[in-house]
């Protein structure tokens, strides 16, 4: 080791104290706008607009065509009885319907309705026009450096573990 270096001991290479000092406060720095851009992508209190995980929810059985609960819950990483009152919150304002399975007559499946449907395409573009907002002002070079990280974070959360170890694999373009 050179002396003088401040380095760890990587799993395959060494790595500088000050990489890992940025790259902590990358993610720091990153948590708080992700956070604040989650807040004005919130919809406001008393509209029908569609909160983060209903969205998700109703995407997720959008995606699907029709689809148990239990799966529903599975691919959207929450608890069954977490996504059962997402799902009926749903069904209640008529944005998804229950049908009997055609393979076991014991469960159930879950489809949107059309007006599911146009409210993912209704709350796309809501949440759509809140970024375009903030783009705005934004140079071509940056927004092109903007671009591409969007694009690397696609990848990352594509690739991301759930916290019980298991792999989300969803597609970003539907919620």
């Amino acid at each position: 080791m050179t002396a003088g270096l401040n380095t760890m001991a990587g799993a395959d290479r060494m790595v500088e104290r000050s990489e890992i000092t940025e790259r902590s406060e990358i993610a720091e720095r990153l948590a708080i706008v992700a956070g604040a851009l989650s807040r004005r992508l919130r919809p406001g209190a008393g509209t029908a607009l569609l909160t983060h995980v209903e969205l998700s929810v109703l995407a997720t059985v959008a995606r699907a065509g029709s689809i148990r609960p239990g799966d529903v819950a599975r691919l959207e990483g929450m608890a069954a009885p977490g996504a059962t009152r997402i799902l009926t919150e749903l069904e209640h304002r008529r944005l998804v319907h229950r049908e009997p399975d055609p393979a076991d007559g014991r469960s159930i499946l879950i489809a949107t309705t059309p007006a599911g449907s146009a409210a993912i395409v209704e709350a796309r573009k809501a949440r759509t026009e809140t970024v375009e907002s903030l783009l705005v002002g934004i140079a071509d070079p940056d927004l092109a450096v903007i671009g591409h990280a969007v694009q690397v974070l696609q990848s990352a959360l594509l690739g991301a573990s759930l916290p019980d170890g298991r792999v989300r694999i969803k597609e970003f373009a539907a919620n």
